[in-house]
This record gives C-alpha cells, sequence and structure tokens, in this order.
C-alpha cells in the first residue's frame, strides 16, 4: 500500500458518466441500476477517540492542497533569521553585562518578553481561527499564518533554552524552573508537525501536499499524511479555563488521559508527563498503534490540544463497501470524517490489483484526482468532511462508489466530573452544546 497526499489535477466528472456507473453507499447500499455491491466489516480493531470540534459547532470544513509558494516561502526565512538574530542579540547582551547584577536583570527583561510575545501569539492564533470561520480568510491563508506561528514558536523554544542556560551558568542566580518549563508547553501549544509540513511544503523543503481542515469557535483540527502515517492536530480553546479546578500532581494528568482515553491507555507501551506550577500539563502516550500527545489545562481537567500519530498500517477502518461495474472492483475503506480512507482496485474477471487514478468530490460535483492505486490497487488518502464520491476510470471502465461517511469518534471535555469521552448517549451537554456520542476507544 502507498499514501498519497497530492492532488494531481482537477477534472470535472461529466454527467452522463456519473449516470452511467453505480453508486455504493456506506448509509445504503442499494444500487439502483442493479450493478452489485458489497459491505465488509473493516479494520483490526476499534477505531480510536479523539479530541474534536462538535458537529453541530464546525463552521467550516475543507480540503487543501498546498503548494511551494515563492512569496511566503521568503517570508518564513526573513522571519526565522530575524527571530535568530534577536536571540543571539539578546544572549549577547546578557553575556556583555559588566556587573552580575546587571546579567539577571537583563536575562529577566529578556525571559519577560519571551512571555509577552508568546501572548501575543496565542492572540494571533486566536484570530485567525475566528477569521477563518466567518470567512474572511482562505483555507490556503489560514494554513500559512498557522504554520508561521508555529515557526517562530519552535524559535521562542530554542530562545528559551538558551536563557535557561544563561540563568544557570549565573552563579548565586536562579529562577524557577517550573517558569521555563510553563512557558516551553505554553509555545508547544502553538506548534505541531502538522504545521511544521506545511512550512516545509511552503517554503519547498519538501513536496506538494494534501490538508483537512475544520474550524469551530476558537477551535480548529488539521491534519494529513506523512510518511505513511496520518497526523492531526487538534486544539480546542474552548476547553481552556474554567471553575472545576484541580491539584496538580505527577498522577492528575495521567487519570485524565487514562479516563479519555482508555483503549489508547490500554495499549501504551511508554507514557511521559510533563507537568509544572503553571496552567498546562502534557502527557504522551506511545502505544501499539501510534502515538498521542495530550495537553491538559490543569485549572479545569480538561484535554484541549492533542496531537495524534497514526500510521496507516495501524489504522482500523469501518465498514467497507464495494461496487462493481465494467469489470473493476472499487472497495472503499473509511475510517471518518476528515481521517485516512483506503481504496482498492481489482479486476473482477482476474481479481488482479488494478492501476488505475481516482478522483474524489461531492456527489454530482466537481472532482478532484487524488492519486493512482499504483501496482498494488490501494490508495490511502484523506476523506473530506461530507458524503463525497470516488471514481475509478481504467480506459473505457469506470465504476464509483458513494462514502457516506458515520460520526467522528470524539471527545468533548467533560460529563459530570470525568472526561471519559465513551458516553452511552447522544445528546447535548453542558454549556459548551457539546454532543456526546458512544465509542468504541
Amino acid at each position: 500500500m502507498r499514501a498519497v497526499s497530492i492532488f494531481l489535477a482537477v477534472i470535472l466528472v461529466i454527467a452522463t458518466v456519473a449516470g452511467a456507473v453505480p453508486v455504493a453507499s456506506i448509509g445504503d447500499a442499494q444500487l439502483s441500476d442493479g450493478s452489485t455491491s458489497q459491505v465488509n466489516q473493516g479494520g483490526s480493531g476499534p477505531i480510536l477517540s479523539m479530541l474534536g470540534i462538535s458537529p453541530v459547532e464546525v463552521q467550516r470544513a475543507a480540503l487543501q492542497t498546498t503548494y511551494v509558494e515563492l512569496g511566503r516561502g521568503l517570508e518564513f526565512a526573513s522571519t526565522a533569521t530575524e527571530t535568530r538574530i534577536q536571540t543571539e542579540t539578546t544572549l549577547n547582551r546578557i553575556q556583555s553585562a559588566s556587573t552580575p547584577s546587571m546579567r539577571q536583570q537583563r536575562l529577566l527583561q529578556a525571559l519577560s518578553e519571551t512571555e509577552q510575545r508568546t501572548v501575543v501569539l496565542r492572540s494571533q492564533q486566536r484570530t485567525q481561527i475566528s477569521a477563518y470561520g466567518s470567512e474572511n480568510i482562505t483555507t490556503e491563508q489560514l494554513l500559512a499564518r498557522l504554520a508561521a506561528i508555529d515557526s517562530e514558536s519552535r524559535a521562542l523554544i530554542t530562545r528559551l533554552s538558551r536563557l535557561k542556560s544563561a540563568a544557570d551558568s549565573i552563579e548565586g542566580f536562579s529562577i524557577p524552573a517550573s517558569r521555563f518549563e510553563t512557558l516551553q508547553i505554553e509555545l508547544q501549544t502553538l506548534t505541531s508537525p502538522v504545521r511544521e509540513h506545511a512550512t516545509d511544503v511552503i517554503t519547498g523543503a519538501t513536496e506538494r501536499s494534501r490538508f483537512v481542515i475544520q474550524s469551530g469557535p476558537q477551535s480548529v483540527v488539521i491534519g494529513t499524511i506523512i510518511d505513511d502515517t496520518y497526523i492531526r492536530e487538534a486544539y480546542r480553546g474552548r476547553l481552556r479555563g474554567g471553575d472545576i479546578g484541580m491539584a496538580l500532581n505527577i498522577t492528575t494528568p495521567t487519570n485524565v488521559t487514562t479516563n479519555a482515553y482508555p483503549t489508547i491507555t490500554s495499549l501504551r507501551r511508554e507514557r511521559t508527563v510533563t507537568a509544572s506550577d503553571g496552567s498546562i500539563a502534557r502527557v504522551n502516550i506511545d502505544h501499539d498503534r501510534g502515538r498521542l500527545i495530550s495537553f491538559i489545562d490543569t485549572s479545569s481537567a480538561r484535554i484541549f490540544k492533542e496531537v495524534q500519530y497514526r500510521p496507516l498500517t495501524q489504522t482500523s477502518t469501518r465498514r467497507s463497501i464495494s461496487a462493481v461495474k465494467d469489470g473493476l472492483r472499487l472497495t472503499a475503506h473509511p475510517t471518518y470524517p476528515g481521517g485516512p480512507v483506503r481504496f482498492q482496485l481489482n479486476s473482477t474477471a482476474t481479481e488482479q490489483s488494478v492501476d488505475a487514478p481516482l478522483t474524489l468530490g461531492p456527489p454530482s460535483g466537481e472532482s478532484t484526482i487524488v492519486g493512482e492505486t499504483g501496482s498494488d490497487g490501494s490508495l490511502w488518502t484523506l476523506a473530506p468532511d461530507g458524503t463525497y464520491q470516488v471514481t475509478a476510470i481504467d480506459r473505457s471502465s469506470v465504476v464509483l462508489v458513494s462514502v457516506d461517511p458515520s460520526f467522528p469518534p470524539l471527545i468533548y471535555g467533560i460529563v459530570g466530573n470525568s472526561t471519559r469521552e465513551n458516553s452511552t448517549q447522544t445528546g447535548v451537554n453542558g454549556s459548551n452544546n457539546d454532543i456526546r456520542v458512544s465509542t468504541n476507544d
């Protein structure tokens, strides 16, 4: 199998062609023209739960192919260079101070300025998410601006490390380690491997890539496929803060993630907890089917940001469905809206794999080529947010499958005094109007 995360071209599925091929839907396997279809149970285990935006709160969703952009790439490089120069200048001023007292004063000033800049970056992120939800900026612009915030945040994390080393080198002077740790975790909430990948694409460091984006009030979800691994970031600003309160200790963040992700916890190989006296704790869990990084607001005991790594070979799918037409069998193995989906194309006569291009788009609408199935007849790609159709064209043979994805396995913060996501009921809960659903995690 191979993952393809690029758009190759844009085509329009001709209405007369679309009308000549069978449509098989996850929600309805009946084919109007009498063609055969088959629904199978997919996957090798439960679909793992994740942080996300309640469907009733989603303001905007899109699939975006990002390419190298010379102008933005130069802007990123300029900003990175400027930040590095500022860091070197700051460190030189500290080291060149004539007295230890002056070095301490300059170091404290530099640390304070870094904290203030972090607040500004967090505000900028909130502004960009709001602008996107209001359709005042494009998907491309949102990705680029979140990538820029990521780049500067990483540069500030490097500066912070050097400031800590400078502070440790001043005899008789100390700054609480928790101050550095709190600021570092806060900066990490503004970064993700998905955003970093967008930077690499824009600057030309890697090939063009496809991203799935979803936004809601103070919330954003971004996913992509990198090196046969689906990586997804979810940030929910509305889950930060609150009046619940929690006594911060080494077990509390662990309990929060255990309650929120019971299946992931049961599959864990290693767990690392990073906590300080600040408002955020971070828990990393390496498990049998990937990796989870969760950020917990310590005042509310809620997870407000996560990053999940899901190797495609370890990704469980839901019900699969096949459509047969013109000697071809096209099978869809979906996960959830915005998640990875695998397609398999075979000959009905020989059962051999068929290498052909696949197009994806809304029902009876404009479709885009998302890749080719290759020698093994298999293609992983990203699914859009709603119902979509996939068409395989092999010379004169055409087959089409329609996928109506089921509800995503989300966690939405608290239910009573718990953060567990596997509620047995579906309904609206709490002041945040969060829908609770049953999940397998």
